[in-house]
């Protein structure tokens, strides 16, 4: 199975983890930031997408780069990989809101125990423990431990998932692809739109891809 994995964090251990995944199954690493070359869609048939989870609103930027994908994950095997510390109970409703957003050919999830340093916070997120701590009297410290061990138990797992998973099938294997010169959309037809549905430029700016 052909796969990417790619990460979002703010600290590192998310990126830590998925470079433990890519590892595993010998395939790119890369983060979300990291645009995809429109020519590389069909070099994979898994995405594994792995990001540090604080609370609900943690994986926009993930949820936002799923939903750039415009419609290419529906013949891709989608996982998604949640790292945190506190938010467990609430990583099943961000999982199903990737799965909403990408509508993939297979939806697989997978959460491993995180960690918290203090000292690595941004001063905004220093500040909303501190209000926390005082409104309820808690100190928060540094807690956890990033664990390889995990992390390699979770890449095995997806590993193995991906040997059982069938290849899956390009609805549009054969037909003419064009892509947008300036925002990098991909159209499938004998014509590439009139104009773009993402950027709003003309049909002149679509090249036909070989």
């Amino acid at each position: 199975m052909r796969s990417i994995v790619t990460y979002e964090t703010q600290h590192g251990s998310a990126k830590r983890l998925a470079e433990i995944i890519a590892n595993k199954l010998s395939c790119l690493c890369i983060n979300v930031d990291t645009p995809f070359q429109a020519e590389d869609e069909n070099d994979y048939d898994a995405l594994i997408l792995v990001f540090g989870f604080r609370g609900p609103y943690t994986a926009q930027l993930t949820k936002l780069f799923v939903s750039k994908m415009q419609g290419k994950l529906n013949y891709k095997h989608l996982i998604v990989v949640g790292e945190g510390l506190f938010s467990e109970k609430e990583f099943p409703s961000v999982a199903d809101g990737l799965k909403e957003a990408a509508n993939p050919y297979s939806f697989h999830s997978y959460f491993m125990k995180g960690q918290l340093r203090v000292d690595t916070l941004t001063p905004e997120e220093q500040a909303l423990l501190g209000k926390f701590s005082e409104l309820t009297g808690m100190q928060i410290t540094d807690m956890g431990e990033f664990s390889d061990d995990d992390a390699r138990s979770i890449a095995g797992s997806i590993a193995d998932l991906l040997d059982e998973l069938p290849t899956p099938e390009d609805p549009n294997a054969g037909q003419t692809r064009w892509i947008c010169s300036i925002c990098g959309y991909v159209h499938t037809g004998d014509e590439p739109p009139e104009i773009c549905p993402i950027c709003k430029q003309p049909k002149s700016v679509f090249k036909k891809m070989e």
